[in-house]
């Protein structure tokens, strides 16, 4: 235990509560050779140490205040890594020490730590072997500054490796802010309760085209108590690495420092002014989570819901509503129709394009309109073009479903035949080898089965039509893209582990 210490003359007695003290009495603590010489070293704790013991070690990083509810009801906790001379180790404050603590614990400062458990450390959340574990009896004191006990140090990667590093790695990054997404706010479906997120670009000169780019996305407190403004230089320490639809992002840092008094960052903002300077352009980050233009992961329910909002056909858009909306949906093809072809035939003549040409080349486009075969032989369509042979195109009507709810949607040519692999011409001979006789139904079958009942990230388009003199939603599909159950099951994981740590 630590020694008693001799009362200051004109010194109040300093009650255990675990406040920020300053005192002289606390003073004394840190420069008493005495108090320590009883100081154990982080490395030295194991789940077996015996006895009492006394930390006096630097607060590295601070999580936020997460609430969860267990058999004994809800409590709260937060994380934070203490370094010493010896090394470093995760702690966890649980109930009321969240309170007593939180906002006493400053990342940089140096405090000494009592009263608290050793536990073996749970892998999937925490580094080293072993963790600290403090409650509400935990007696923890800020101490004056100790400059043998190492600062926060980093092992940057650059942006380049990090795209291919495995998701669920903790990486250090330096960077810079190239872009600002504002914060939104969203009621999550899983916990009804409501979260904010931003998404903030990073850039950084790695990668062989000179420069690399990455989404940083931030939640609740982080996403709207962060100053951030584009050309600002910032330090990650143990980024999480996301993965979607084969894009990865970082999330969740244990500590983030926003405009850093550090040599590194100079030559960062240098080298992007650089780059600013050679008028290069980069994309939008956002590919994952926005609003509905910019790809937000949605169910089927919430596509149906913001679309109520859409204007009617020829209506001029306005009061917040849009012509046309735009979503990105994880759901379940089901079969292709049986009972018709999935394809039509089309009309292969070059006409002049009607849309503005970026290249000239664009002037000419193919008609694609549906023809019809004449007693001669030659196909013709509406548009009064004539040709010996028609093309094929798929064109065709699918029910998708998520565990919220189906729709049905509209698939075109480019978007089945990188699904089945094959084009419109091959699966109509097969089609109607299966419709003429029976035989050929087992082939049919076989390619079917490439598209249905799989999963596949869908970028829908959304407007109202007028049908039978009735207002419909129509749907169709974008892009599709098949989702390995795999990167599917770490990206809910992902999720998951987001969603705790908001």
């Amino acid at each position: 235990a630590v020694p008693a210490v001799p009362a200051v003359p004109g010194a109040a007695a300093m009650p255990g509560s675990g406040g920020i003290l300053g005192r002289a009495p606390e003073v004394r603590i840190a420069s008493s050779p005495a108090a320590n010489s009883n100081i154990t070293p982080l490395k030295m704790l194991t789940a077996y140490y015996g006895g009492r013991w006394t930390v006096k070690a630097r607060v590295l990083t601070k999580s936020d205040v997460r609430k969860f509810s267990n058999s004994r009801g809800e409590s709260q906790l937060f994380k934070a890594d203490l370094k010493d001379q010896s090394g470093e180790m995760s702690a966890t404050f649980f109930g009321r020490a969240v309170d007593k603590y939180f906002t006493m614990l400053k990342c940089g400062q140096v405090y000494t730590f009592q009263k608290g458990q050793v536990k073996a450390a749970n892998k999937r959340y925490d580094s080293g072997d072993f963790v600290l574990s403090f409650e509400e009896h935990a007696d923890i004191k800020a101490v004056e500054e100790d400059s043998n006990i190492p600062r926060i140090s980093y092992d940057f990667k650059p942006l380049c490796d990090v795209a291919n590093m495995p998701p669920e790695t903790s990486v250090d990054v330096k960077a810079v802010v190239y872009s600002v997404g504002a914060p939104f706010t969203f009621v999550a479906k899983t916990s009804n309760k409501e979260m904010t997120k931003r998404e903030i670009g990073l850039w950084d000169p790695s990668g062989s085209s000179g420069h690399s780019t990455m989404e940083l996305v931030l939640w609740n407190e982080r996403a709207v108590g962060t100053d951030f403004e584009i050309g600002a230089v910032v330090f990650l320490k143990k980024a999480r690495i996301s993965e979607f639809n084969q894009m990865k992002s970082l999330g969740s840092p244990a500590q983030l420092e926003l405009h850093p008094d550090h040599e590194d960052s100079f030559l960062l903002m240098r080298k992007f002014k650089e780059f600013q300077d050679s008028g290069q352009q980069l994309a939008s980050p956002s590919k994952n989570f926005s609003n509905s233009s910019s790809g937000q992961r949605k169910t089927i329910e919430e596509c149906k819901q913001e679309d109520l909002k859409l204007a009617s056909p020829g209506a001029m858009p306005g009061g917040g509503e849009k012509g046309v909306h735009k979503h990105t949906v994880v759901a379940t093809l089901t079969s292709l129709p049986t009972d018709r072809a999935p394809y039509y035939s089309a009309c292969p003549k070059q006409v002049e394009s009607t849309g503005p040409a970026s290249r000239p080349n664009d002037r000419m486009r193919i008609c694609n309109k549906k023809v019809t075969q004449r007693e001669n032989g030659e196909w013709s369509c509406l548009g009064g073009h004539v040709s010996d042979y028609p093309q094929f195109r798929y064109l065709c009507r699918i029910n998708v479903l998520d565990h919220t709810d189906q729709m049905e949607v509209n698939l075109y040519d480019e978007v089945v035949r990188n699904l089945l692999g094959r084009e419109a011409r091959d699966y109509m001979a097969i089609f109607e080898a299966a419709h003429n006789g029976g035989e050929g139904e087992q082939t049919l079958k076989e390619v079917n089965q490439k598209m249905e009942w799989k999963k596949c990230s869908l970028v829908l388009r959304s407007s109202k039509e007028i049908w039978q003199e009735n207002e419909r939603v129509r749907y169709s599909v974008d892009s599709a893209q098949f989702i390995p159950l795999e990167q599917d099951a770490r990206q809910m994981l992902g999720d998951i582990m987001a969603s705790l740590e908001a």
